[in-house]
């Protein structure tokens, strides 16, 4: 009697591990199916991608050439200019306005303090 309720427990051991390795492997095909359409918009996406974001880069690089262009152009021009001031009498102005600014701050001063000096009243 034993023996007969130990085969059948054995055969319904086997009949369920059958059972759950045909839904594995059902999951498992499932999982596999998802993967490769998973793929295949992945490979779709990135062909999208690249069609797209090559005109664009190719726009970035000729705007950062422009760019780069004037930036020569207007550092070209300033560096002109600035010789052009060593060389001429124009540099001696802007020295000579930063003396007489100085001269004229010493003379209203001075002046301030001849006013103060003259207007204290006598006790």
């Amino acid at each position: 009697m034993e023996i007969a309720q130990l085969y059948q427990g054995l055969t319904f051991l086997a009949y369920a591990t059958g059972i759950i390795v045909i839904l594995v492997g059902a999951m498992l095909v499932k999982v596999l199916f998802d993967l490769s359409k998973l793929t295949r918009n992945i490979d779709e996406t990135t062909t999208i991608v690249k069609t797209e974001l090559e005109p664009t880069l190719k726009n970035v690089n000729k705007s950062v050439e422009i760019i780069s262009g004037l930036i020569i152009k207007t550092d070209e021009s300033i560096n002109k200019v600035k010789d052009f001031m060593s060389k001429t009498p124009l540099k001696f102005l802007g020295k000579l306005t930063s003396l007489t600014g100085k001269a004229t701050k010493g003379f209203f001063s001075g002046l301030c303090m001849a006013f103060k000096m003259f207007s204290k009243k006598k006790k």
